[in-house]
C-alpha cells in the first residue's frame, strides 16, 4: 500500500510538472509570435486552417517541417546521386 501511494505521488507530481510546462511554453509561444508580428515576420507556428503555398515556404516558417523533411530530402539527393 505504501509503495502505491508513493507512486501515486510521484504520477502527480509529473502530471502537474507537465501541465506547467505546457501553460508556460503556451504564453512564451506567444509572446514570441507578437515579437514577431512587431518584426513584420510571420507566426512561429500557423494555425491549422492556413496552409504554406510550397514547402519551402512552410520550412522557413515552421522548424518542425524543416525538422520533418530532412528524410525525404536525404532520399531525393541518394537518388539524384545514384543517377
Amino acid at each position: 500500500m505504501f509503495n502505491a501511494l508513493i507512486r501515486t505521488a510521484i504520477a502527480i507530481g509529473v502530471a502537474v510538472f507537465a501541465a506547467r510546462q505546457l501553460a508556460y511554453g503556451g504564453r512564451d509561444l506567444a509572446r514570441y509570435n507578437k515579437m514577431r508580428e512587431m518584426s513584420d515576420e510571420g507566426p512561429l507556428i500557423a494555425p491549422n486552417g492556413r496552409k504554406d503555398a510550397t514547402n519551402a515556404e512552410a520550412r522557413t516558417r515552421n522548424p518542425l517541417t524543416m525538422l520533418m523533411s530532412i528524410p525525404s530530402d536525404v532520399a531525393r539527393y541518394a537518388k539524384l546521386k545514384s543517377m
